[in-house]
């Protein structure tokens, strides 16, 4: 860890008013997130205790205490331009007589790779007043906005990768694998999205399969790893997915699918935890898997099923330990899976995705992120 500078810095608004509920970096980062541009303060933010003091007569020497707690208040300024849409969404907030809190997400400048994340502070705040400020002749129109924080600032630190994907970038810390069949492709970027289509031979993984394997790996002894990813289908009907780490990332590989018997699972890989969506299985909704050292976990049914071209966010959250906790959308389902995969194995996000029948599939991941703690 080291002093960072400002520069570069940015100010994200929720679009919409967050609940209570979201209190988490899983039920933040779930959140849609529009940016506020030409921030030209931050301002300060943090919580400060007040002050208890007790002074007995006896030796006069004042005793002080921590009491309550404010969670604080911040002040952006900018240089006002209200045909930006996250100026204008402060604006919005700040001028709606309501009790609405909204999300606010501060990134600092210091990923640590091309394809990471910075650090992040997110809080839950009341937008209470976006104000002009006008100076002398020489001065630029600028706009002050108060925010009262109202939960607490969840702070995550840089991550390995979070990579959204934007057009002109690169997947060169990836591995890309397609299957055999002449409509696999490998996945690319296209209008700042990653971009994966399926063969259609309807044959499996070996033909049909596309698959993203990042090339950072994590091993969870190290220290509690996150993966999350935000995608769609542009169909779920007869398609294959499976989304979270694998132990390896030099071939086409599904770590776990459907056995196409019941409700009953393939591992190909030795070592893997994630989401699947294998409409081989009997049950064709979301399921949390695990295998290892060879041996799989007790599968869950999440109860859902992914919706056609519709985007979802799946989280996977790993402890040092091995146990590991899945998340939709920012809010927890099924149980923390016990020892869900060898503690020693190398993982590597992975995203892959195959036809189970003629007809492509499209998926389309908005971001990629990837963090060890």
């Amino acid at each position: 860890m080291s002093v960072n500078g400002t520069l570069g810095s940015k100010l994200l608004i929720s679009t919409t008013p967050v609940a209570e509920s979201v209190d988490s970096e899983a039920g933040y980062s779930a959140l849609g997130w529009t940016e506020v541009g030409l921030i030209d303060n931050f301002g300060e933010f943090g919580r400060q205790f007040d002050l208890v003091t007790f002074q007995p007569v006896k030796d006069g020497r004042t005793r002080k205490f921590k009491g309550g707690f404010n969670d604080g208040s911040t002040q952006f300024t900018m240089g006002q331009d209200l045909t930006d849409a996250g100026q204008a969404a402060m604006k919005a907030a700040a001028d709606a007589a309501t009790q609405d809190n909204y999300g606010f997400r501060i990134e600092l400048n210091d990923p640590p790779s091309l394809s990471g994340g910075p650090t992040t502070f997110f809080f839950r705040g009341l937008a209470m007043s976006f104000r002009t400020q006008m100076g002398a002749a020489n001065s630029v129109v600028k706009a002050t906005a108060m925010v009262e924080v109202n939960s607490d600032i969840v702070q995550t630190l840089p991550a390995a990768i979070y990579d959204r994907f934007l057009t002109g970038g690169s997947l060169a810390a990836y591995e890309l694998f397609n299957g055999s069949d002449a409509q696999a492709a490998d996945p690319e970027i296209s209008a700042d999205t990653l971009v994966m289509v399926t063969g259609d031979a309807g044959t499996g993984y070996a033909a049909d399969g596309t698959q993203i394997i990042a090339d950072a790996g994590f091993v969870p002894s190290a220290g509690a790893i996150v993966v999350e990813a935000r995608l769609k289908a542009s169909a779920v009907t007869e398609i294959a997915l499976f989304v979270g780490l694998t132990d390896q990332k030099a071939a086409l590989e599904a770590p776990i699918e459907s056995a196409a018997s019941a409700d009953t699972l393939t591992s190909n890989a030795t070592d893997a935890v994630g989401w699947m969506f294998d409409t081989d299985m009997a049950t064709d909704n979301l399921w949390l898997v695990g295998v290892n050292n060879d041996v799989d976990e007790t599968a869950q049914n999440a109860g859902v099923a992914l919706a056609g071209d519709t985007y979802v966010t799946l989280r996977v959250e790993v402890e040092a330990d091995g146990d590991a906790r899945f998340y939709r959308n920012g809010v927890q389902v099924g149980t923390a899976m016990a020892t869900a995969l060898a503690t020693g194995a190398t993982l590597y996000p992975t995203i892959v995705a195959a036809a189970r029948d003629t007809a492509s599939r499209t998926i389309t991941v908005d971001y990629l992120y990837a963090r060890q703690d």
